[in-house]
């Protein structure tokens, strides 16, 4: 149900955002790259047709079943998929040139926040980007109407989020240097890039 939803509302209202990340970042073809929370696969996607070597992962099968159907459709090997804990990401150490993560951090609490982004640092090579997308804050009536309907310990986070600061609080607390800042969608939406 969650996946269909999502697929329909969120992937379809986030194409602008997923367009900008690799322009942000400046990523190239050959490069490697990492989609935390990748949801149903868009992202990862849209990276692995501009020609990077890109894996997806999330912690649910069902978004990641999606996201395997759309790595069929696509049909070629730079692409990967599988079901995995952000806060424990099954990769080595340095491994990718970029690690992102879109609009899956404002549903989390602030600790598990921190052990994602410290995974996503941990498998970037060193000279990598780490890519954190997310809501601005404050977010519009839209996005909070959004959240509110998504309910529960998703809604609590986010006004959490909201309340606290957002991606700058998150980068306070990790001491990170952001070396880009960036919004998209008038902006209702921010862009940090971290350089490993």
């Amino acid at each position: 149900m969650i996946s269909s939803f999502y697929s329909i509302f969120i992937d379809r209202a986030m194409r602008q955002l997923r367009h900008a990340i690799p322009e942000f970042a400046g990523m190239k073809t050959g490069e490697q790259a990492l989609d935390v929370c990748c949801g149903t696969g868009d992202q990862a996607v849209y990276y692995a047709k501009r020609g990077l070597n890109t894996w997806g992962i999330d912690l649910d099968d069902k978004m990641i079943a999606v996201a395997g159907s759309r790595k069929k459709n696509y049909g070629k090997d730079n692409l990967n998929f599988r079901v995995a804990d952000a806060a424990a990401l099954p990769f080595d150490d340095g491994v990718f040139d970029y690690t992102t993560v879109s609009l899956a951090l404002h549903e989390k609490p602030l600790a598990l926040q921190q052990q994602v982004v410290g995974e996503m640092r941990r498998v970037t090579k060193k000279g990598g980007a780490v890519v954190l997308a997310d809501f601005g804050v404050p977010s519009g009536w839209f996005i909070r109407l959004i959240e509110w309907l998504v309910g529960g310990e998703h809604y609590a986070c986010f006004k959490v989020y909201q309340a606290s600061g957002g991606l700058e609080t998150l980068a306070e607390s990790l001491k990170l240097n952001i070396e880009k800042r960036g919004g998209v969608m008038g902006r209702g939406m921010a862009l940090f890039l971290i350089r490993n």
